[in-house]
């Protein structure tokens, strides 16, 4: 697995002092970084995260899973919502076929298609379940500690429609659960209908658990090599295992985006892919980055109201859109562009109309090669506009490398919480949204905040 990050154009030699870091700003946060990965290691060995140990993750229990469930039915439907659902959803873009859903089931390798039902829209929901054929569906549930309402009342859905048009026993084996096995009213649930799980530790929150059940399972039913993408983000964690940004792309890329934030004001932090399945990680990227660094408040309590608002773009199809923003907008953004040596697939433009002058230029043109001209004109667009601008490059879109891209960037975010002083994994903001569906519907101990809430409702509104 080689991932390579060139931030060369985020320096003032690039780019001018006015909107590029200096050298001696870059050097005097190099040089605390040992004392700011000492703190990594102490939130991974305080069990913090769990997703610093998924690379290494014991798959017994999954193999089991997938091994019960390969080849058995047509369709499966990850409910899941957030982090959980872009698990699935990301891996499958990065790594599956464009069309998988309308491969033939050989061409699958007999794997099921894949759906992902992530909000309780109810004409998304019912469209989707109209389709399918219910006998011949597994659902794959996923919420971390069980009390997601969106997730959870998608289940009651699911299950009552598998009692009334499969079998009073179809819940037991046509569903599964992630989540955590000790306690959680699906816990408890799984207990009462005999419902295989696989755990979700309660320190994994869904945006981390990418490489954990949450999405190994659907991409394993894809047939991915699963062993490939966990050693990927292996070989990231032990390349990241020391406090040098220089040698280490996860703090470089940190470090970068941080001084920019801070010295700059760049706010905005773009992901730029060259690739429609390196697409699907930035936009996996932008939750992570939203939800982890969005805080209110610092580990001390002291409000702080930081975090930079993340942008997913998607080249060359953003660079007849976004890159006119970016170029020319205003000036509070740093974008990183993902791009890759080697799409794995050829495509030739041919030379169909010699007679048309205006196209001969086109001749022959390889479509990667197409990517990377306009990549190479992006990049240079930006920073002649003295814009920052950094580049991850990976030599394949394959297993290894995705695992690795992801690894690379949650231990980022991780170590941009330590830089601006806040945690990463907690999410109060989530939780206040959710408490508020909680009042909404009545549920005991959110009294005081259901009157709240009507009161709010109550209030006069001007409209037009």
């Amino acid at each position: 697995m080689t991932l390579t990050l060139d931030f060369t154009n985020c320096l003032s030699e690039a780019i001018g002092a006015t909107h590029g870091l200096t050298k001696s700003e870059v050097e005097t946060l190099v040089a605390k970084f040992p004392k700011h990965h000492e703190s990594i290691e102490e939130m991974r060995s305080n069990g913090e995260s769990a997703f610093f140990d998924l690379p290494y993750q014991d798959t017994g229990e999954l193999k089991a899973a997938l091994k019960k469930h390969q080849g058995k039915w047509n369709d499966l439907v990850v409910v899941a919502t957030g982090g959980s659902a872009l698990a699935a959803r990301t891996l499958l873009g990065a790594l599956g076929h464009y069309a998988y859903n309308l491969l033939e089931p050989k061409s699958r390798k007999s794997g099921p298609r894949i759906h992902i039902l992530d909000n309780a829209d109810p004409v998304i929901a019912t469209q989707l379940l109209d389709v399918l054929d219910l006998k011949k569906t597994l659902f794959q549930v996923v919420s971390r500690g069980g009390l997601t309402a969106e997730t959870n009342a998608l289940f009651l859905w699911v299950a009552d429609l598998l009692r009334k048009k499969v079998s009073k026993t179809a819940v037991s084996s046509q569903v599964i659960f992630v989540t955590d096995r000790d306690k959680g009213p699906l816990a408890d649930i799984a207990k009462l209908e005999k419902i295989d799980v696989l755990h979700n530790p309660p320190n994994l929150a869904g945006r981390y658990g990418i490489l954990g059940s949450a999405g190994l399972f659907a991409a394993g039913l894809a047939g991915f090599d699963l062993s490939a993408l966990l050693a990927g983000a292996g070989d990231m964690d032990k390349r990241c295992r020391h406090g040098d940004p220089y040698k280490n792309p996860a703090y470089m890329h940190s470090l970068t985006h941080y001084l920019l934030t801070r010295k700059r004001r760049k706010t905005m932090h773009v992901t730029f892919a060259f690739s429609n399945r390196l697409h699907a990680v930035g936009l996996w990227y932008n939750h992570l980055c939203s939800v982890s660094l969005g805080k209110m408040l610092n580990r001390k309590g002291k409000a702080v109201h930081v975090g930079p608002s993340p942008v997913a773009a998607l080249g060359s199809f953003d660079l007849h859109g976004q890159q006119q923003l970016f170029s020319e907008g205003p000036f509070d953004k740093v974008v990183t562009f993902i791009v890759a040596k080697n799409h794995g697939a050829t495509a030739i433009a041919p030379h169909l109309y010699p007679k048309v002058e205006a196209l001969t230029w086109l001749k022959d043109a390889q479509f990667d090669s197409i990517l990377e001209k306009a990549y190479v004109g992006c990049e240079h667009q930006l920073t002649a506009a003295g814009r920052p601008n950094m580049t991850v490059t990976v030599d394949n879109v394959d297993e290894a490398h995705v695992g690795g891209l992801i690894y690379m960037l949650q231990l980022s975010t991780a170590m941009s919480a330590e830089l601006y002083g806040i945690d990463p994994f907690d999410a109060p903001g989530v939780e206040q949204g959710k408490q508020a569906t909680f009042a909404q519907f009545g549920r005991p101990g959110f009294e005081d905040l259901a009157k709240r809430l009507k009161d709010h409702r109550a209030k006069p509104r001007r409209t037009c």
